[in-house]
């Protein structure tokens, strides 16, 4: 699937395609206070008929890294896939809340994976709930489908490639794209990080939905980018840099990769960091 969202309206006349498999990506974030509700029970409380729940950092993680919620191994998440349904022939439709960029997480760790028939609900909840669709309990079950991961090694930055942008053996461009509201709790950053944020590049006024192309042109053009270079995109667990990730190839960046140990890999390793320049 080529665009990154779909609207409600195309998802309300295509929930009886046996083709599409609808995940509900909420998710409590890694690492926050215990007071944040669960996804599970977000999911509980309702959801869009026929679709099943996936937390990022609870089904889809590494169980090898705990303290960072990286992308699970092939195995494994293509397991996960397998027994809720989801094989090479779906059609993945991810959404959240509108305002925290779950669901390109989703798109990014199957885009990851080689699976390219995904794409995001377009506002989210609300605007499914807006244009009048309702919400069920009923959780479905579907029967098992073949997932085959196919990586792409490309989509995806290691802890020594962001190692090597810190101590300046690389050229690569890196952004700290972590959402403002979890970046002002952060007072030191990666060396050599460009700050461009999340919170900008998809924007909640509008459901989380990627900035038109002329703000985006704006923004990459103030952080002084060239979008013929390789790019590497960090936040605090990986779900910023998956919607940073998703706003720079809508913006014709070509060589876009996730650092999706990011900021809680990089502290959990104690590893080098400077101040905050703002």
């Amino acid at each position: 699937m080529s665009a990154p969202f779909v609207e409600a309206k195309w998802l309300a006349e295509h929930l009886d395609d046996p083709r599409v498999r609808i995940v509900d990506t909420r998710s409590k974030p890694h690492g926050a206070a215990s007071a944040a509700p669960e996804g599970r029970e977000q999911y509980a409380g309702g959801h869009i008929p026929g679709a099943i729940h996936l937390d990022y950092a609870e089904d889809l993680h590494d169980l090898a890294t705990p303290y960072a919620a990286r992308v699970a191994p092939p195995e494994r998440f293509a397991a996960v896939m397998s027994e809720n349904g989801i094989g090479d022939g779906t059609l993945v439709i991810a959404y959240d809340e509108g305002n925290v960029s779950y669901g390109a997480r989703l798109v990014w760790m199957m885009r990851y994976y080689g699976h390219d028939d995904v794409a995001i609900l377009a506002g989210g909840l609300p605007a499914w709930t807006a244009s009048g669709g309702t919400l069920t309990t009923d959780v479905p079950r579907f029967p098992r489908a073949a997932f085959t991961p196919r990586e792409r090694p490309a989509l995806r930055a290691s802890r020594e490639d962001v190692i090597a942008i810190a101590q300046g053996r690389s050229g690569v461009q890196f952004l700290e794209t972590q959402r403002d509201g979890t970046y002002a709790q952060r007072d030191r950053d990666i060396p050599n990080a460009v700050r461009l944020s999340a919170s900008d590049l998809l924007e909640d006024a509008h459901g989380g939905r990627i900035a038109a192309r002329a703000r985006l042109d704006e923004l990459i053009s103030q952080a002084g980018l060239d979008k013929s270079k390789r790019t590497i995109v960090s936040c605090g667990s990986g779900v910023g840099a998956s919607g940073a990730y998703l706003a720079l190839c809508e913006a014709g960046f070509s060589n876009v990769a996730v650092y999706d140990g990011s900021w809680m890999e990089w502290s959990h390793d104690q590893l080098p960091t400077v101040p905050k320049k703002s």
